[in-house]
């Protein structure tokens, strides 16, 4: 059984090239005491390509202790090996993970063939849920709506992170998706849409920083108070445009660094935002109260 809500794709924090398990374990407090309902470990914003696998066996030991049954553990676990995938998706099954976040193979691509046998072989080596993470302007390959749903028939399939971004694709695929099959919007500027078509929320890069803003945005949707999750989205806009104003997570990392959440180092090829994409960063976390 997948949440409902906001799950927080975590940064990773790291000091003088390590892991910052310190800074790590203030970061998930920090989503708890917002009530956010899942922690998403080693995806996109945290930096995952770059963690080595001995290190992502730490993490996500480490990772479920902090979180310790407070909000759901999900683990990212998604590569272009498929049988590095299926290694990685066990050692997070033995850390306490309760679910597996898995993009489609990227650089190798493959054919839809391809990525349903990929899926398919991962999918018979687990035994807890699979979100199923597309995000064509990371892997080069959509998982289309038709795709989509011959990947809902796996067994431990029960969701879907959509970062396409094209509505209508991802409309078509809710329209005839099987009940029990979860969507969560992978664009945190397109969660209210999402969910006015039927889906379960959003896996978010921003609720790393205002996490209470993302949750009244879904909170405020299910409550049926549909005024108040519109006013909550608008609010945001801003901090969405700052945040994605270059490659995620740089934009994230230095934010976080400046709010002194965490020290904001990255690993290459990532490098901290400069010149006037910072001044415009720092403008906007001045406006939201969110410096000093």
């Amino acid at each position: 059984m997948l949440f409902k809500g906001v799950g927080t794709a975590l940064a990773t924090p790291f000091s003088g090239g390590a892991i910052d398990y310190e800074a790590l374990e203030k970061l998930i407090a920090l989503q708890i005491e917002a009530k956010v309902p899942a922690i998403i470990i080693s995806g996109t914003t945290g930096e995952a390509p770059t963690i080595s696998s001995e290190e992502k066996a730490e993490l996500f030991k480490r990772a479920n202790e902090f979180i310790d049954g407070k909000a759901m553990f999900i683990a990212g676990t998604g590569t272009n090996d498929t049988s590095e995938v299926i290694k990685l998706s066990e050692t997070a099954m033995k850390a306490g993970a309760q679910g597996l976040l898995i993009n489609n193979p990227y650089y190798n691509k493959s054919s839809d063939e391809g990525v349903y046998a990929s899926y398919e072989a991962v999918d018979k080596e687990v035994n807890i849920p699979i979100i199923v993470y597309n995000v064509p302007s990371r892997t080069g390959k959509n998982i289309s709506a038709e795709l989509g749903l011959e990947l809902s028939k796996l067994k431990n399939v029960e969701g879907f992170k959509e970062a396409s971004g094209d509505i209508s694709q991802i409309v078509q695929f809710m329209a005839q998706k099987p009940d029990g099959i979860q969507v969560y919007s992978g664009n945190d500027d397109q969660v209210l849409a999402i969910m006015a078509h039927g889906g379960s929320g959003v896996i978010s890069t921003i609720s790393n920083i205002v996490p209470e803003m993302m949750v009244k945005i879904t909170d405020a949707w299910f409550s049926g108070d549909t005024e108040a999750a519109k006013q909550a989205q608008f609010e945001c806009h801003e901090i969405f445009k700052a945040i994605f104003i270059e490659v995620n997570p740089i934009p994230l990392k230095t934010a976080m660094g400046l709010m002194g959440l965490c020290s904001g180092e990255m690993r290459l090829p990532l490098v901290p935002l400069t010149g006037a994409k910072l001044e415009k960063l720092e403008a906007v976390l001045a406006k939201y109260g969110l410096l000093g």
